[in-house]
């Protein structure tokens, strides 16, 4: 069970497993492991303590960035994402990036953007389809097809305002080349970075 693991140049922070989503793309689906974790399957959620030291143990100088990115969706705990985000910044030093769904206002029913904002030095937002339609088939979400993208677009609007670094991204294979040019034009039009993952 990992709390922390390491890809590439990065640590990542699995500190839950409860996600609003299936997608059908999800990494879940096909293996436990990740980076150099055995399993990203939880017994259960790690308290901002536990994670805290976990990263502290698994830190080395060549570190880049802690990522939160685990098998579920950081903000399912955005109490601990802010604690832990905010004393990464304070106590280790290291850039803090967040890998997420673009979901969080739904999931904790208020805004959350600027309290992430605060602690965050980058954003990684799934975009994933170019309208609510397609959306809700790939990420097969718990909310109501148009109120869960529009809350998603909203979400990528509002951190581009506040933060200076944010990607949206989409998963190469599960669209049409002209809906990954349409998402492409929205990355464009909302003024943030875009990529195929």
């Amino acid at each position: 069970m990992a709390i922390v693991y390491r890809y590439g140049r990065n640590l990542y922070i699995n500190m839950t497993n409860r996600c609003p989503c299936s997608c059908v793309f999800c990494v879940r689906d096909s293996t436990p492991k990740l980076g150099d974790a055995d399993t990203l399957w939880l017994k259960e959620e790690p308290t901002s303590e536990e994670i805290y030291q976990e990263l502290r143990f698994h830190l080395t100088p060549e570190i880049h960035e802690i990522v939160f990115c685990g098998y579920g969706e950081p903000t399912e705990r955005l109490d601990t994402l802010i604690s832990v985000a905010d004393r990464v910044h304070t106590s280790l030093k290291k850039k803090v990036r967040l890998d997420t769904n673009g979901l969080g206002n739904l999931i904790n029913g208020r805004d959350i953007v600027p309290d992430l904002a605060k602690v965050l030095d980058s954003i990684s937002i799934s975009l994933n389809a170019p309208d609510a339609e397609t959306y809700k088939a790939i990420n097969r979400h718990r909310f109501e097809k148009e109120e869960a993208y529009a809350s998603l677009i909203s979400f990528i609007k509002e951190c581009r305002e506040k933060m200076d670094d944010v990607t949206v991204s989409i998963v190469g294979g599960y669209l049409t080349p002209e809906q990954e040019e349409e998402c492409a034009r929205i990355a464009k039009e909302l003024g943030v970075e875009f990529r195929i993952r």
